[in-house]
């Protein structure tokens, strides 16, 4: 039996970040999972993108990182239990301004753990393409066959086995897995 509760918070802004994983860990206590969802897409290229809009990138995108993993992971590191799975994109692999922040961010994370020792915080991070979500609602591509549109159920069920199996990546589609192990 789980119970699930929502928390609203504007991944912007440090404070809020903060005080709503206070109220987390008031209203329940340890947290095992840390999920890092969320990302904000200009569509523009750096020299077109206006500042206030790649700062929000970068706020939510990468700094968010950050916060949320100060905030919940140090409860993790002291027990030697829990798990940091962060949601990033197969298009922080290829230079996709504002994207590759959260591929570095979470190398970071487990190389520090690994030399921490702590082998009991398992790291995962998820680089999938396209998914059906409001932020790409409505989106197309070139080659369904090989890189369709994801669907969020799909999504969900391979995070859920990566986590289960302590696969430390995922590339969904499959396909991915050329671009990632070509790019280095």
């Amino acid at each position: 039996y789980f119970q699930s509760r929502a928390y609203t918070v504007d991944l912007s802004k440090r404070e809020q970040i903060y005080a709503t994983a206070a109220k987390v860990k008031a209203d329940v206590g340890k947290v095992d999972i840390l999920i890092n969802n969320a990302g904000v897409v200009t569509g523009k290229k750096i020299f077109e993108c206006p500042d206030e809009l790649m700062e929000l990138t970068m706020a939510v995108n990468t700094h968010a990182l950050f916060y949320t993993t100060k905030a919940f992971v140090p409860a993790m590191i002291e027990a030697n239990h829990g798990h940091v799975v962060t949601i990033a994109s197969i298009a922080g692999k290829v230079g996709v301004s504002g994207l590759h922040g959260a591929i570095g961010f979470h190398e970071s994370l487990t190389a520090e753990l690994d030399a921490l020792g702590k082998d009991g915080v398992k790291t995962t991070v998820v680089c999938p393409y396209y998914i059906d979500t409001g932020m790409f609602h409505g989106v197309e591509t070139k080659s369904p066959t090989l890189l369709p549109v994801l669907q969020p159920d799909y999504v969900v069920d391979c995070i859920l086995e990566a986590v289960l199996t302590e696969k430390e990546l995922i590339s969904i589609p499959r396909f991915n897995y050329v671009v990632l192990f070509g790019m280095g």
